[in-house]
């Protein structure tokens, strides 16, 4: 669970490196973003190595689904989802792997000042990324479509790697105060969009499946992914819409910063609710 949720963060971290005017900022930035990207990639292969949380997941995964059915367990169905699990993981730390060492060169090529080379790395890193999420997406053992999971699991990246970014981007602003407030500006839009997707994502699963969660633990979880996941980051694009009319990128940081740490205890329920009900709240 904690290694999806680093590739989620990874994912739309370099989505949003991908869309944001890179133009804009300057290089020093992206040398240093480089660097969190490659130790999120290290940690996630780490994670993946053992292949203990695959095993867990594709259990659990295949036990929910005799409880479902009201049958006798199916030895070979548990079996068979175990190794397709331990298959996702293995490719994803191979991902993974060549995430982090295209990172450490695009950190390189971006303390050089070599943009076309940096700009390259992050195409690459990119679609490494997206593809790693996808093949999640694909394999996810969730009771839902394919397309609704792709829509979940995406959404939920674009809000963790906006933010993230986003406020990374207003700590940079101390480094070079006369940098265009543009950049900052394009993030607070970013994330209302992601949070939209977000808002559309859960929509779609209390569509489906209804909010009559039967434990109060997973009500519990479903109250904070929507607070921290949706209702916080949509409150705080408000924010700093209204403090970036004043050109006062230190508060809008601020106001980022906070709310990054909600983001990331709503999509860490959410990860526990979509593990106990199956369903991409």
């Amino acid at each position: 669970m904690i290694a999806l949720f680093i590739l989620k963060l990874s994912a739309g971290i370099t989505l949003m490196w991908w869309l944001m005017p890179r133009q804009e900022v300057t290089d020093g930035f992206f040398r240093i973003q480089m660097r969190v990207l490659l130790g999120l990639s290290v940690l996630c292969a780490l994670l993946l190595s053992g292949n203990t949380d695959a095993a867990i997941d594709g259990r659990q995964a295949s036990e929910s689904h005799v409880r479902n059915q009201s049958v006798e367990p199916d030895t070979s169905l548990a079996q068979k989802m175990v190794a397709t699990s331990r298959d996702v993981a293995g490719q994803t730390k191979v991902v993974s792997i060549v995430a982090a060492v295209t990172a450490y060169v695009g950190s390189v090529f971006w303390a050089l000042g070599r943009k076309f080379p940096g700009n390259l790395c992050i195409h690459l890193l990119m679609v490494l990324t997206a593809l790693s999420l996808g093949l999640h997406s694909w394999h996810a053992t969730t009771d839902c479509s394919f397309l609704q999971q792709l829509l979940s699991d995406f959404s939920s990246a674009a809000v963790l790697g906006g933010v993230t970014t986003g406020m990374l981007l207003g700590h940079w602003y101390l480094t070079t105060p006369t940098m265009s407030i543009k950049p900052l500006t394009w993030f607070n839009i970013a994330i209302a969009v992601a949070v939209l997707g977000r808002l559309v994502g859960s929509g779609w699963a209390v569509a489906g499946a209804g909010i009559s969660l039967p434990d109060t633990t997973q009500q519990m979880w479903l109250g904070i992914r929507w607070a921290g996941g949706i209702v916080a980051p949509g409150f705080m694009c408000v924010m700093v819409w209204r403090i970036l009319k004043h050109q006062n990128t230190q508060s809008a940081t601020g106001v980022l910063f906070a709310t990054l740490v909600v983001v990331f205890m709503g999509e860490m329920a959410a990860a526990l609710l979509e593990q106990d009900s199956r369903i991409p709240y």
